[in-house]
């Protein structure tokens, strides 16, 4: 069985250390380096969403949460196109909205 408050309460640990890592960065007018934490920082997240949901304990405040995570992963500036996540990843964009949106 998953241990998900440890795998939670990791992330959390890791989302407050890349946070960390992006104001120092951001300070040190350092774009490069700030971007790619803030690449991480949407790892992080992903995987938090993952976890929440995986908890089987669906409570309006989590959803709530999980809405504020994918509302805060949509803010951030793709770096692939949408056809590039098509063949890299093998699956139509098109297909997965028309069985999601059913």
């Amino acid at each position: 069985m998953k241990n998900y408050n440890n795998k939670i309460s990791n992330l959390l640990d890791q989302l407050r250390q890349v946070d960390n890592m992006i104001m120092t960065h951001n300070n040190m007018s350092d774009d490069i380096m700030s971007q790619q934490y803030q690449a991480r920082k949407a790892d992080y997240m992903k995987d938090l969403v993952y976890e929440l949901i995986s908890l089987n304990a669906s409570t309006p405040r989590i959803n709530e949460i999980i809405k504020i995570i994918i509302n805060k992963l949509e803010q951030i500036k793709p770096i692939t196109n949408e056809k590039e996540i098509s063949v890299q990843y093998k699956f139509s964009l098109s297909e997965l909205e028309s069985i999601v949106l059913r």
